[in-house]
């Protein structure tokens, strides 16, 4: 398979929306996020445009591109299937959080993730000398794979957005000196 990993262009708003949607559905990649299906789901386009505009983060997407198209994919790429996401907020100056991290089932385990995330960090190296993120405290997976990446735990927690008897824990990336 050959896939390009590259920034989301703000035209390609519907693209990146029903890939997050597809995300929230998946019941293994769910957790990673802090909002509903039915939350998402009902957002206008206007904010899913905002956030296809790169207005205080920036989003990346992984595509197939000796995938077929779906017949609803009409943006205008030129071929290719979405297979995977990975934002990075700007959430103040000091503070880059990666969000939204998804593979669609058939990519993971594949490195995949790997280009994905040295894709959005190095994007984040040139604004930035550490990159946040928080895992649920039951996604293992992730977080192994966060530290092979060179996450570590911050020892911040906090309670999970939808289940408050649930936990995440903050872990960081320092930029190499």
């Amino acid at each position: 398979m050959r896939y390009e990993i590259r920034p989301v262009a703000p035209a390609e708003w519907q693209r990146i929306r029903a890939l997050r949607l597809a995300a929230l559905q998946d019941p293994v990649s769910s957790m990673a996020f802090a909002r509903t299906f039915e939350e998402e789901s009902a957002l206008s386009d206007t904010v899913w445009q905002r956030r296809a505009s790169g207005a205080g983060s920036q989003q990346f997407v992984a595509i197939d591109r000796d995938a077929v198209r779906k017949p609803d994919e009409t943006d205008g790429d030129k071929g290719g299937a979405w297979v995977g996401m990975l934002t990075v907020v700007v959430e103040r100056p000091d503070y880059f959080s990666v969000n939204a991290v998804y593979l669609i089932p058939e990519t993971r385990g594949t490195g995949l993730a790997e280009r994905l995330f040295a894709a959005a960090i190095a994007w984040a190296w040139d604004r930035t000398d550490r990159v946040y993120l928080w895992v649920h405290q039951d996604n293992g997976r992730a977080e192994s794979f966060y530290q092979r990446f060179g996450f570590i735990r911050t020892g911040e927690t906090m309670k999970y957005p939808l289940n408050p008897s649930e936990t995440e824990y903050e872990m960081v990336l320092f930029r190499d000196r």
